[in-house]
């Protein structure tokens, strides 16, 4: 009987403790959208409860207001919606002021992104009206045509196969050689990406500060009022660096400043990888793309974009040398222990790694190196080179025994001279 009214209690305060942690929802109106952060755009929304919008200049941004259901999660700290159990889009005239003064007053319209590369290389374009509409149609015709196109070549080449066996066959019962003709390769798909069509809000400002709100017969819409700032992305261009160890090219080590160096053991070779980035300072950023995160003010973060066109730099210890860029394959060593080897890809394999490798000389004479490019403005490239020397035992056990001489020579002294007195 005791056994059973213990499960019971122990049934009754579980339930109790599911229900304390379901979240609190309410109705509001949120702002989501897919907003430009300098190379390509980012899906966010803004809690109902955040009263900025922060944009990049250079791209115009697609927003639109949405009716859902908000809640706070204690255990992340952040807000979250549940636009599956209710969203209902909000539309009106988004008016936006600045000083008072109205810069712009925008309709809901259809757009898309046009990603002529794919999406992870970046170079988006918003489509609006009935560009977006030609663009998403004309995706979708190339998309069937390609589907057509590849279906007739796999059948080609599996008639192709079976005409092979056929021939293998009849060759080993003595009939001559038949000579086959090889159908046209498959045909490669293309990185075009036109996304689906969607309603939003286009907006294209300088940067700057603005007031928005969305209004229907020159009525405010409850709830949609928000503060719009618009940074500037003039002058954010850098070149930054990963440094690959020979023992580790799994773990690159980033190198983004030009006041950071790079440290080196003598004889050893690091990889070097260029990319193309720009720099913001945490505020200026994080709120774009992710605005419930924390953001340090004065903490610099250098957001990666492509890989740098450069395909040669200079490095100098006792000597200057041209480096080139080098494809490089990566290679398990062979027997018990476990480790990599980087050498040269050879021609038509795939390489691992596109990096400059940089050898640092085995002298013991050499402290100091540093790499350089011969670009100007974002494609310049300085970093210091400190060759950690091996450490003499010899020399660092008498500099750690030397406090203890100090303090034993004038004991021993003192007692020297009482022993004579």
């Amino acid at each position: 009987m005791r056994r059973l009214l213990a499960i019971l209690l122990l049934c009754l305060s579980s339930a109790s403790a599911a229900e304390a942690i379901e979240p609190e929802r309410r109705d509001a109106v949120i702002v989501t959208g897919r907003v430009w952060d300098g190379f390509t755009f980012k899906d966010m929304f803004l809690p109902s409860q955040a009263g900025t919008l922060h944009l990049l200049a250079g791209q115009d941004s697609a927003i639109s207001f949405v009716e859902t259901q908000e809640y706070y999660w204690p255990l992340s700290r952040q807000v979250y919606v549940d636009l599956e159990k209710k969203r209902r889009e909000v539309n009106g005239v988004l008016t936006i002021t600045r000083d008072g003064k109205t810069v712009a007053e925008v309709d809901p319209s259809p757009y898309v992104i046009l990603y002529p590369e794919g999406a992870l290389n970046g170079n988006g374009q918003l489509l609006w009206g009935a560009d977006a509409i030609r663009a998403y149609s004309a995706y979708q015709e190339d998309e069937r045509t390609f589907a057509r196109r590849y279906v007739e070549a796999e059948a080609q080449q599996r008639v192709y196969e079976r005409k092979l066996l056929e021939a293998g066959a009849a060759r080993l019962r003595g009939a001559p050689v038949e000579i086959i003709e090889a159908p046209d390769p498959l045909p490669k798909p293309s990185l075009k990406l036109v996304t689906a069509p969607a309603a939003a809000y286009r907006v294209a400002l300088a940067a700057g500060t603005y007031e928005m709100a969305l209004s229907v017969d020159g009525v405010l819409v409850p709830g949609t009022a928000r503060r719009l700032a618009v940074g500037d992305m003039a002058g954010r261009r850098v070149t930054v660096a990963d440094v690959v160890p020979e023992e580790r090219w799994t773990r690159p080590i980033a190198t983004n400043s030009a006041d950071m160096r790079i440290f080196a053991r003598p004889g050893s070779t690091f990889y070097l990888t260029l990319s193309e980035a720009d720099r913001f300072d945490e505020t200026e950023y994080l709120p774009v793309v992710s605005p419930q995160q924390d953001a340090v003010s004065g903490r610099n973060v250098w957001i990666r974009r492509a890989a740098s066109p450069l395909d040669s730099v200079a490095a100098r210890f006792d000597d200057t040398q041209d480096l080139p860029l080098a494809r490089l394959k990566v290679v398990q060593t062979e027997g018990s222990g476990f480790g990599y080897q980087v050498r040269a890809a050879k021609e038509g394999e795939k390489e691992d790694l596109k990096a400059f490798a940089v050898s640092v000389p085995a002298e013991a004479g050499v402290s100091r190196g540093e790499i350089r490019s011969q670009g100007e403005g974002p494609a310049a490239f300085h970093r210091e080179i400190v060759v950690v020397q091996p450490r003499n035992d010899g020399l660092a056990l008498s500099l750690a025994l030397l406090p203890l001489l100090g303090w034993i020579a004038p004991k021993i002294l003192r007692r020297t001279a009482g022993a004579k007195a």
